[in-house]
């Protein structure tokens, strides 16, 4: 899944209707409630550019790691906080400015470019 250094998280946005939001990295699928989401989104907002790059790379390249080393069911929690902190920084970086709003949308990594990319679904 990530033996060249990349990977994709895939979600079909912020769910209202659930209170939710859901991603998924390969067969592994993540669910935030509205408690996690609000918490997650608003250490985000505190970070500095140049903490958010750091801490957006950082979780990539263990993400990485621990896709590489095929998720033994220890790491899904980390896995999963990891996938959380690299897709919640590429969205606000992409100019999400509200985690309720996030639609559906892909987030991409590539060891290579260092950065996350961002498709939104039309």
């Amino acid at each position: 899944m990530a033996s060249d250094g990349s990977f994709t998280l895939v979600s079909p946005g912020y769910r209202p209707q659930s209170r939710r939001l859901a991603f998924a990295i390969g067969t592994l699928v993540a669910e935030m409630d509205d408690d996690d989401l609000a918490q997650s989104w608003q250490a985000a907002e505190e970070l500095s550019a140049r903490e958010a790059a750091a801490l957006s790379e950082a979780a990539a390249l263990h993400l990485i790691e621990l896709l590489e080393e095929g998720l033994p069911a220890a790491d899904l929690s980390e896995a999963v906080a990891d996938a959380a902190v690299v897709f919640l920084i590429a969205l606000k970086r992409h100019g999400i400015g509200d985690p309720k709003r996030i639609p559906a949308c892909a987030v991409m990594w590539n060891l290579h470019s260092d950065r996350a990319r961002v498709h939104i679904a039309s």
